[in-house]
């Protein structure tokens, strides 16, 4: 369960670097519209943010400096683990990084994948459409990470599994609360009414 604890904290870290002073590596060529400003690299390339060690490799990619990036079949590396989405797309206003096709992979967690991602500034992760992980076994519809606080709001009908505990939602509203607070996991399908106000509006952000 300490592996999606450090997920999480990671996954903080990686929103926070924003690609500030980004260094873009074209594959081929580099086409500019200068109209618009907007960059496209047809066959992709590499944009490195020196100063985090982040690092996109796509085979599409199409950005416009200060405002946003766009890539599709996208490697995002970190040194603590990798993405890989379908499409992403980063907008600096407002900070925000969305994924379609996600999936993650480090030398702690393994096999956490989801339909769409979107991380937000306010350190939340928005997880949607057949969300699964394979440690601790999860699979459901929406989950939205706190990761400030250490805590995961699931939502709709779902399946999870930590050892000999397992708990079932079927219905459409129903609701797991997953709190990872000093690097133990407690499971509990009565979510404190405020938490619930508070995280539950982010899932319609996606």
């Amino acid at each position: 369960m300490k592996r999606w604890l450090v997920l999480f904290t990671l996954l903080s870290l990686a929103l926070a670097s924003r690609f500030a002073g980004f260094e873009v590596k074209p594959r081929g060529n580099s086409e500019l519209d200068i109209g618009t400003g907007i960059y496209t690299l047809p066959t992709g390339g590499t944009i490195t943010d020196n100063r985090s060690g982040l690092v996109l490799e796509a085979r599409y990619i199409q950005y416009k400096e200060g405002e946003f990036i766009r890539a599709r079949e996208a490697t995002l590396r970190s040194r603590e683990g990798n993405f890989n989405a379908a499409s992403l797309e980063y907008q600096q206003t407002p900070d925000t990084l969305q994924m379609s096709g996600v999936r993650y992979s480090s030398q702690q967690i393994k096999g956490l994948s989801a339909q769409q991602g979107l991380l937000l500034k306010e350190d939340i992760l928005v997880l949607k459409g057949q969300v699964r992980s394979s440690d601790p076994l999860l699979e459901a519809h929406t989950v939205v990470v706190d990761t400030q606080r250490q805590l995961a709001l699931v939502l709709g009908s779902f399946t999870y599994r930590d050892g000999a505990t397992t708990l079932r939602g079927n219905r459409p509203d129903s609701t797991l609360l997953l709190n990872f607070a000093e690097g133990k996991v407690r499971a509990n399908t009565r979510v404190p009414p405020e938490l619930f106000s508070r995280l539950r509006p982010y899932a319609d952000r996606l």
